[in-house]
């Protein structure tokens, strides 16, 4: 009888082991695959932007009216330029910032021969042909989206395409200092030109009775000094002072804004992306009760980019187009155009000439940024 019941209990113990082996290999299995398809996933967010719902995923902007072959939203010129280029292959491949975006697509339908035709054909490709496979997912080249030579990928990956000698000019805000540093690592170095001014605002909801700060305030809402619009004259009601991805224009200016004052740490919300894994970004304004946040006033007021918001005086001075002419409002921000040093080609060197000459800054200032001398 004993036997019996050894045998039961040794059989019973082989099916435990086994099945705590089972498991641990089923666990291996399971967690190889989400491993597997979590690199998958990040190898296919390099080619699908940013999920924002226009431009291939990098803008949160509808830039219809502003594209070179359907912009009756760009600004141009009522004669015909001194300087034009007539060959597709001389002509430098641009990039540039999301608020930027209506400038250099201005400049190039002005001395860009047929630019027109050429982007419109790419727009109107059907991507048939796969330029690579991660997984079980077609990657397709990013021409098809966003250009061939007026291209667009915002800030963060405008830099970084002009590191790797993607494109020939970046138009926007100046590099952050994480951006020099990559150029420096990859042994080359960026020179930039001020073509233009901006102003940096600030923005609340529209029923804020708060009309006006201080940079001195500002600063202290940022750095967590200040919580409650109440202590600004407002309501008694919490302050939510929302931040923007690091390397984007606007987090570049806010930091020089800042000066030495250190910036509170950025909410960040997490997100399910589109391709699966869970992803975190800096929270962005969607019309919260006591929000805060800033950007570039073009972004703003000309592109609509925020509804229900007004933007604030700042140390009693209002951002409009005269006050950032005559240099009362002082938080100006230089619209650069970027390249880089070791860029010899000669069309790179007139197309930022053409952006300094007379017609070139007629077009920035037509499309609604300052000129550098007026």
């Amino acid at each position: 009888m004993k036997s019996i019941w050894w045998i039961i209990k040794t059989l019973i113990k082989i099916l435990l082991i086994l099945f705590v082996v089972f498991s641990l290999l089923i666990g291996l299995v399971l967690g190889g695959f989400v491993l597997y398809s979590n690199i998958q996933d990040k190898e296919y967010e390099k080619y699908k932007g940013h999920g924002f719902d226009y431009m291939h995923g990098y803008s949160s902007t509808d830039f219809t009216g502003y594209h070179v072959y359907d912009g009756e939203k760009l600004a141009s010129l009522d004669h015909e330029p001194e300087f034009i280029i007539e060959n597709e292959e001389d002509m430098p491949i641009l990039d540039g910032a999301e608020a930027c975006y209506p400038v250099y697509t201005a400049i190039a339908k002005t001395i860009y021969k047929d630019i027109d035709k050429i982007e419109l054909e790419i727009a109107q490709l059907s991507p048939t042909h796969p330029i690579a496979v991660v997984g079980d997912k077609d990657v397709y080249e990013l021409i098809y989206n966003n250009g061939k030579i007026v291209t667009f990928t915002n800030s963060s990956w405008g830099y970084a395409r002009l590191i790797n000698k993607d494109i020939d000019l970046f138009i926007g805000a100046r590099p952050s200092k994480d951006q020099l540093e990559d150029a420096k690592n990859n042994n080359v170095v960026i020179e930039s030109i001020p073509i233009g001014k901006e102003a940096f605002v600030f923005f609340v909801e529209e029923d804020n009775p708060v009309d006006n700060l201080s940079s001195e305030d500002i600063r202290k809402i940022y750095s967590g000094e200040i919580t409650n619009w109440k202590q600004l004259g407002g309501k008694n009601q919490k302050i939510i002072a929302f931040q923007r991805p690091e390397n984007s224009g606007s987090q570049v200016m806010m930091r020089y804004f800042m000066k030495d004052v250190p910036l509170k740490e950025a909410d960040t919300v997490e997100m399910i992306s589109a391709m699966g894994g869970v992803i975190k970004h800096v929270k962005q304004y969607h019309n919260e009760n006591g929000a805060i946040g800033y950007t570039f006033r073009y972004f703003l007021e000309e592109l609509n980019q925020e509804k229900g918001v007004k933007i604030l005086s700042v140390d009693n001075v209002y951002p409009t187009i005269e006050n950032i002419k005559n240099g009362t409002y002082l938080i100006i921000a230089d619209m650069v155009v970027s390249k880089l040093e070791s860029n010899d080609k000669e069309y790179v060197n007139k197309v930022i000439e053409f952006m300094l000459s007379e017609d070139g800054q007629e077009l920035i200032e037509k499309t609604g940024y300052g000129p550098l001398n007026k």
